[in-house]
């Protein structure tokens, strides 16, 4: 497959703006329950929580959210904030995470239903106890985005993008071919494998699914017990093998153009950015 041919590939896009469906109903997942482990202490000493770091007149959270709110129209946004078994420090967490979203005047007056939950301990439980409260709270869902709360540099085109894609084919991704030249190697170190650029590709948030399917998918994989790298392979695992209400089989996740600028906070000196 040539390099042309993969970016027309993943850079399927529409001239035409956005036009939600009177059947929409979408629901945004922000997850932002981590420890920000990588991203160390400020001055004082006290643990830098990443996504409520102050970001254009707001926090990343509410950056990322922005980016969302201000593209489509969504009924619900959940976001997960870090765990506790001090109900004080729970209930401190949550207050925390609320003032970092609702720093945003545009988002502290949006209307949705915002529901804040605790994390579970590990990423894969925090997005499954979102969606089981969209579940719960917004049981008509057609639409779910999950994106990552330290992502804060999300345009409103990717969102379009993955929207499209998963209106289209019931799951979408956003996703970067690598610019360096890609091998497999063995536990020792050694080259075992050389791997096609052309065919890769380093997947971003949001990801973006049909409700149902990826609620349904979810439970299994808690089930199965195994650990998965991202929803994407949730979907692949336990959703693209089966068949909607039409007896027609799910689609695998499609891959539309990501954004280089698209980042995660992740390390130090990631906060030069803000």
């Amino acid at each position: 497959m040539t390099k042309t041919l993969t970016r027309q590939i993943l850079a399927t896009t529409w001239k035409t703006k956005v036009t939600m469906t009177n059947n929409d109903e979408l629901a945004l997942i922000l997850v932002a329950a981590g420890s920000s482990a990588r991203i160390g202490f400020d001055k004082t000493g006290t643990k830098i929580k990443k996504e409520y770091l102050p970001m254009q007149g707001g926090t990343v959270l509410s950056s990322a959210a922005k980016a969302f709110l201000s593209t489509l129209d969504f009924s619900t946004v959940v976001v997960t904030f870090p765990n506790s078994d001090n109900a004080e420090d729970l209930k401190a967490n949550r207050e925390k995470s609320k003032e970092a979203l609702f720093a945003d005047d545009f988002v502290k007056n949006y209307n949705a239903n915002f529901i804040f939950i605790p994390g579970g301990k590990t990423r894969q439980e925090s997005v499954r106890d979102a969606l089981e409260a969209i579940a719960e709270k917004a049981p008509d869902c057609s639409l779910v985005f999950i994106h990552d709360g330290a992502r804060p540099f999300l345009k409103g085109e990717t969102v379009e993008l993955t929207y499209r894609a998963a209106c289209e084919f019931g799951a979408a991704v956003p996703g970067l071919q690598p610019t360096e030249t890609q091998k497999k190697i063995d536990e020792n170190g050694f080259i075992v494998k050389h791997l096609l650029r052309s065919s890769l590709t380093a997947v971003q948030t949001p990801q973006v699914f049909k409700f149902r399917p990826i609620l349904e998918a979810h439970r299994i994989a808690a089930e199965s017990q195994k650990t998965f790298t991202d929803d994407t392979e949730i979907w692949d695992e336990y959703a693209a093998k089966r068949k909607d209400e039409n007896g027609e089989a799910y689609s695998r996740v499609k891959v539309v153009l990501g954004d280089p600028e698209n980042k995660k906070i992740t390390y130090p000196e990631d906060l030069k950015s803000l």
